[in-house]
């Protein structure tokens, strides 16, 4: 299980980390002409930071802001995708067609059309209870129980009147 988080993390880190900076590249360059992963881009602002350079206006102060932005935005959006469940969003798709299936084909009619139900003889209400009836008179255990339950009340009879 172990190995599977594991792998897990590794795939979000790098499709996340890949997908994050070159979003973030391309967004650095086309405002302030900066390539944070050129070296020389680094150096030069090295070599201004130690000739006493300053922060002046707003569009310096943004930069800054979004290359320290870029490393937390980083980390949020890789701690909320590693949570995400990919199995339950890859098996969305069936999920959803199964149940357009299900109200498809298990949806109620307005109509039922019953054809041919009977097999045999049709048989009438008294047909029924006669044939209910018969069953009851071939259980051997009621008789036995009902002879059993006389010969109790005749003995019970006969101990009151002696």
């Amino acid at each position: 299980m172990k190995i599977l988080k594991f792998l897990k993390f590794m795939i979000v880190f790098c499709c996340w980390s890949v997908a994050w900076l070159v979003a973030m590249r391309c967004v650095v360059m086309y405002f302030w002409n900066f390539d944070f992963m050129s070296a020389g881009h680094w150096k030069m602002v090295a070599s201004f930071w130690n000739a006493n350079g300053t922060i002046k206006g707003i569009s310096d102060y943004m930069l800054f802001l979004t290359l320290c932005a870029v490393v937390v935005i980083w980390f949020i959006g890789l701690r909320r995708l590693y949570r995400k469940d990919y199995i339950k969003m890859l098996l969305k798709p069936f999920e959803y067609f199964s149940k357009k299936q299900i109200e498809k084909y298990g949806a109620e009619s307005k109509h039922v059309v019953i054809k041919n139900l009977t097999v045999g003889e049709k048989m009438t209400v008294d047909d029924l209870i006669e044939e209910k009836i018969k069953e009851e008179e071939n259980h051997p255990s009621q008789k036995q129980s009902q002879n059993l339950r006389e010969k109790i009340v005749e003995k019970i009879i006969e101990r009151k009147g002696s």
